[in-house]
């Protein structure tokens, strides 16, 4: 039986982590009253990114000549290399430290400080894929890595420092945070229901699908943490993105494309944010896309109860997206 706000204001619980979500649906301040971020002109010459200032950067590799996407090492990163990687804790067992041992690195997607990402040709993106997937290859080989996280912030809300197209990746020693809760719980539905958690969903969530191709669909999961959240997903059983095949990785980049430009045309430049979920050691672990507009602040209940406030359900995002994509302009 098919569950549509069965209750009006209503808490609903995310089946990717267990997190919880209260849906409110009528409440002031909806997404499409917000005006567009605008996001701070800086002097285009001074900035890091671009071509012809890569003095300003250390250098990791670059794809094209003159390069059409570069990788550089992260001036400011949360986890270094150099950081010696170990674990402790007090004898009370309260505080325990992990040493800051990792890489964060930096994607150029373009040399354009002008350039929109979802609107960069599928070819570029693809491209995109294939650094990604070298990178992550690389990083995956270093002693102790144990996760690649590949993450986008978009606008100065979605914590963008410089509007020059980038992307990020960062590499952990340790698997924690939503990536070892969605772990946990995809483990515990296989052994309970004996299939994968995000292959059923194909099936449950027909009412909140946002558009689907081959390889790939995309839906706004039914307990969404974050107004007009969606999640990109592939039907095909992969833990990590270096496995997806040359149709697969033009189907990922195309739905993602879709996505971020339908969600532009419903809601304007608004910042977002978007993490690519996914495991290479974990085979049971189905990887995914999620992305997270920009559209309201985190407030008390999130930050105080780890409970998230969403106000416009999911279904009512679904429906106006296919309304939206659908739409001629």
């Amino acid at each position: 039986m098919e569950n549509q706000n069965l209750f009006g204001s209503e808490i609903r619980q995310d089946y990717r982590t267990g997190i919880y979500a209260i849906m409110t649906p009528g409440r002031s301040n909806r997404p499409k009253e917000l005006e567009e971020e605008t996001i701070e002109k800086m002097d285009v010459s001074k900035c890091p990114f671009e071509r012809g200032n890569d003095y300003m950067t250390t250098e990791i590799m670059r794809y094209g000549d003159p390069w059409q996407i570069k990788v550089i090492e992260n001036k400011y990163p949360e986890l270094t290399g150099t950081t010696p990687f170990g674990e402790a804790i007090d004898k009370d067992g309260l505080l325990k430290h992990i040493g800051g041992y990792g890489y964060n690195e930096v994607v150029i997607d373009s040399p354009v400080h002008t350039d929109i990402f979802e609107a960069m040709p599928a070819e570029k993106l693809i491209d995109w894929v294939n650094v990604l997937v070298d990178r992550e290859e690389t990083l995956y080989g270093r002693r102790y890595i144990r996760y690649v996280q590949v993450f986008r912030n978009y606008g100065v809300i979605g914590g963008a420092s410089l509007g020059h197209p980038h992307t990020q990746i960062m590499a952990w020693p340790v698997i924690i945070g939503l990536i070892k809760k969605e772990s946990e719980v995809s483990k515990r539905y296989n052994e309970n229901h004996g299939t994968c958690l995000y292959e059923k969903i194909y099936e449950t969530e027909r009412a909140r699908i946002l558009t689907e191709n081959n390889s790939f669909f995309a839906i706004a999961p039914f307990g969404s943490r974050i107004t007009a959240e969606s999640m990109i997903v592939p039907k095909r059983h992969v833990n990590y993105v270096g496995d997806l095949s040359d149709s697969e990785k033009l189907d990922f980049v195309s739905i993602l494309k879709t996505v971020l430009l339908t969600n532009r045309k419903i809601y304007g430049n608004q910042a977002y944010n978007f993490t690519i979920h996914e495991l290479k050691d974990e085979p049971d672990f189905h990887m995914h896309l999620e992305i997270y507009p920009r559209l309201s602040t985190l407030g008390a209940i999130e930050l105080g109860e780890s409970v998230f406030v969403n106000m416009i359900l999911p279904e009512t995002y679904a429906e106006e997206f296919r309304t939206s994509l659908n739409a001629s302009d």
